[in-house]
């Protein structure tokens, strides 16, 4: 029983260690965004094989919610799910409309749970 569990200890700290963290994108994956017009990007999560489908849309989100702070908005609207690849669409208020996402409060969620300080 104790072998198993050291096993088991062992192969979910490599499993983790294989995970794509929250960085700009480089040779091991990451996020890279693109401005298509004023208040609207294209975001993109390259990860590993080994990053979780939750992680990928978490960073998704917090890139998004990032950008939105950095260019003097507070909501955001994505094309699709949070995924490997959104467009977002940027409001300077909340848009009755749609479904949006508050930007500050995904940074203070998803930032605090990745130790990431949305700038």
């Amino acid at each position: 029983m104790k072998n198993t569990f050291t096993f088991i200890f062992a192969a979910t700290a490599l499993l983790a260690g294989c995970a794509t963290e929250y960085h700009p994108r480089n040779s091991e994956g990451g996020y890279s965004e693109t401005a298509m017009e004023p208040g609207v990007w294209r975001v993109k999560v390259d990860a590993t094989p080994y990053t979780m489908p939750q992680q990928i849309q978490d960073y998704s989100l917090l890139r998004s919610a990032e950008l939105t702070l950095q260019h003097g908005y507070s909501h955001f609207t994505l094309s699709a799910p949070p995924g490997p690849e959104v467009v977002v669409r940027m409001f300077k208020q909340r848009p009755s409309d749609v479904t949006q996402y508050d930007a500050r409060a995904v940074c203070d969620r998803l930032g605090t749970l990745y130790e990431v300080q949305c700038k």
